[in-house]
């Protein structure tokens, strides 16, 4: 059993299920809470420089660099998520700021609105998961992955094609082709959500150590974000 989520991985979770400690529901919430604490601020403050014209793009994409390696390393190493984890959501912090206040600088309360609208899948997707209106299923699971790859695939595609100065028409741009496409993805994102609430429930029944509910956080964090992100696409092009 596999999440489209490359982070979380049930083979990995379950490799190490006979430790002493096994990880809580409990404790990958707080875990999940620091982190989004420490993106927040972070995010907070970057805003404000960027606002201020005063974060340098070099900062930018340095952090850039730093967060995919953390990402890539963490993935393949669990065991280091209680100290990747936080370093991870500061430096995404960074990044989130900046990309935030370049998008409430051309459109105006997009941000508190991306904002709302984040806390809502993830509300709306946990009550589902929660109740059992939606089932993870071997073949939801199986779907979500297959979309979140083929979204992916899309991502590299454009940054190709963009390198090569090849115009993509009506897909990047705003228009009922435009928004269907950034709305598509923004589901697919939210999808995620119930991969990651299934496996961290399937973890902890299956005895998974403590330190995976970092490790768990770590996988809803960049599940978060890219849900935060599609919503802010998706909102910019309803109001161009």
């Amino acid at each position: 059993m596999r999440s489209s989520n490359p982070i979380l991985n049930s083979e990995r979770l379950t490799k190490s299920r006979h430790a002493a400690k096994a990880m809580t529901i409990g404790g990958t919430i707080g875990k999940t809470i620091i982190a989004l604490i420490l993106l927040i601020a972070t995010a907070g403050y970057s805003f404000y420089l960027t606002a201020t014209g005063t974060l340098n793009s070099k900062v930018f994409i340095g952090c850039l660099i730093v967060a995919f390696i953390i990402g890539l390393v963490t993935s393949f190493s669990p065991r280091i998520a209680p100290i990747t984890t936080p370093i991870y959501a500061a430096v995404e912090g960074i990044l989130i700021g900046n990309i935030s206040a370049v998008y409430e600088a051309t459109y105006g309360m997009i941000v508190l609105q991306a904002v709302l609208l984040t806390i809502a899948i993830i509300a709306g997707t946990l009550i589902c998961y929660a109740t059992g209106l939606v089932k993870v299923t071997h073949r939801f699971r199986s779907i979500v992955f297959g979309l979140t790859i083929g979204v992916f695939i899309f991502y590299l595609l454009t940054m190709v094609l963009q390198l090569f100065h090849v115009p993509i028409p009506y897909i990047h741009q705003s228009g009922p082709i435009g928004i269907f496409v950034s709305l598509a993805i923004l589901v697919i994102a939210s999808l995620n959500l119930f991969l990651d609430f299934d496996l961290i429930t399937t973890s902890v029944r299956q005895g998974a150590p403590k330190e995976f509910e970092w490790y768990c956080a770590f996988g809803l964090l960049v599940t978060v974000i890219w849900v935060y992100i599609e919503a802010l696409r998706f909102l910019s092009r309803l109001r161009d």
